[in-house]
């Protein structure tokens, strides 16, 4: 065996190894506190059309006629990610089941509670890749806990617009 088949070899193994080791399935909770009462979090959140408009990385939405699923284009990516509501009690909760073709499918919690003039947001984002090379992506490319830090600081912003009375 030549030097170079065993040093390439030893690399496939140790890539195979790496992706094996990537979990298929994650699952991210992060709690976030808002300046603002839990119902005007919620109007902000629960206002899916106008996302495109505040959402930096949010291109377009497309709405189903009834309200209850929708699409979100991404500007960087142009992907699709596909959602519908599973449950939703105003103020305070709202989950969505998430996917995105074969790349991925999941589950989005968040929960809003008012606290001592604010709000508390508890957001648990479960994501299961659909096949290795969406496995391998996420976890270069992705990660929950700053997607959901990212929304919520351009919500907090949305709220803080629509406070002041501004467009």
């Amino acid at each position: 065996m030549s030097q170079a088949f065993i040093v390439m070899a030893i690399v496939a193994g140790l890539v195979i190894a790496t992706v094996h080791s990537i979990p298929q399935a994650i699952r991210t909770t992060v709690e976030i506190r808002f300046d603002a009462p839990v119902q005007a979090v919620w109007q902000v959140y629960a206002d899916i059309e106008s996302q495109p408009h505040w959402r930096s990385d949010l291109d377009r939405v497309e709405m189903a006629s009834d309200k209850t699923a929708w699409t979100e284009t991404l500007k960087s990516s142009g992907m699709t990610v596909h959602f519908k509501i599973l449950e939703q009690s105003p103020p305070h909760r709202l989950v969505l089941e998430t996917g995105s073709g074969s790349h991925f499918e999941g589950r989005y919690v968040a929960e809003f509670r008012q606290q001592q003039g604010a709000t508390m947001g508890v957001f648990t984002e479960e994501v299961r890749a659909l096949g290795v090379v969406s496995k391998v992506m996420r976890r270069l490319f992705f990660s929950p806990q700053k997607f959901i830090e990212e929304f919520a600081k351009e919500a907090q912003a949305e709220i803080e617009r629509r406070k002041s009375g501004e467009g």
